[in-house]
């Protein structure tokens, strides 16, 4: 996913059309956090996917990709009345799946069939034009379950850590906390994370607590900034707003102002 240098204010990706989440199978809920839809409105311009710290297998432009993790917001090109249909994968069920570490594939877009070959291919052949994101999305989920059906359920382990990077806590102390839960040292700690999320255990932290941030925004649209930040967990005002910019290139403002619109 291309990085955009321009100055333009950016559109979150959930301003920009209808997205939906939908619960996994009971066959998926051991592999994948949720399946999703996305039909982007014509008009969109710059559109940010902003971090959260998962791994994504994507259905866009009738081909299969695995979206990797992402320090910042991507900006990738999407055409009004597109429709996209992905599968998030629960903590820690990524690497396993896909057989490789997160960390090597962060910011990256990468076709499915590097990972899966001729099983990719074949759901890339699968017919698209007139097919609606509901069809496809049953089309994905029924390949997943095949192929679930062959793996084994991913140890809770990193589900954990996961928990304690999404809890409310200054990042200092999210890292001494995983240690405790796992009985492990740091660096084990650290090279773990980044085979499982991409990035070390305080940057975890950072974008869930920047998820935390967001979703705060829609459930108190009016919240002052400084109460914002404090419920959030960031240290003050300031320290929210270096983040947010840093990940989303928008303000907490910003934000705040697209997600009650």
């Amino acid at each position: 996913m291309s990085r955009a240098a321009t100055q333009e204010e950016a559109v979150l990706a959930a301003r920009a059309g209808r997205y939906t989440e939908y619960a996994p199978s009971p066959v998926l809920g051991a592999h994948f956090h949720c399946l999703w839809s996305h039909e982007i409105r014509s008009g969109a311009d710059r559109i940010a996917i902003v971090p959260d710290g998962y791994c994504d297998i994507v259905w866009m432009g009738g081909t299969l990709v695995v979206a990797g993790p992402d320090r910042s917001s991507a900006f990738p090109s999407l055409a009004g009345g597109e429709r996209i249909v992905g599968a998030r994968f629960a903590p820690g069920a990524a690497a396993g799946w896909l057989k490789v570490q997160l960390c090597d594939i962060v910011g990256q877009s990468i076709p499915l069939e590097d990972f899966w070959g001729a099983a990719a291919l074949r759901l890339n052949e699968l017919p698209g034009v007139g097919v609606g994101s509901n069809e496809r999305l049953l089309q994905l989920k029924a390949a997943l379950e095949q192929e679930a059906a062959r793996r084994i359920a991913p140890a809770g382990d990193m589900a954990s850590v996961f928990a304690r990077a999404s809890g409310i806590s200054q990042s200092g102390d999210v890292a001494d906390a995983m240690l405790e839960d796992l009985s492990i040292g740091a660096r084990q700690l650290r090279r773990r994370c980044h085979t499982h999320f991409g990035y070390g255990p305080k940057t975890l932290a950072r974008i869930r607590r920047f998820q935390r941030m967001l979703g705060l925004c829609r459930s108190s649209k009016s919240l002052p900034l400084a109460e914002l930040a404090v419920a959030a967990g960031y240290a003050d005002q300031a320290h929210m707003t270096r983040d947010a910019r840093e990940i989303s290139t928008l303000t907490p403002m910003q934000l705040q102002q697209q997600i009650a619109g």
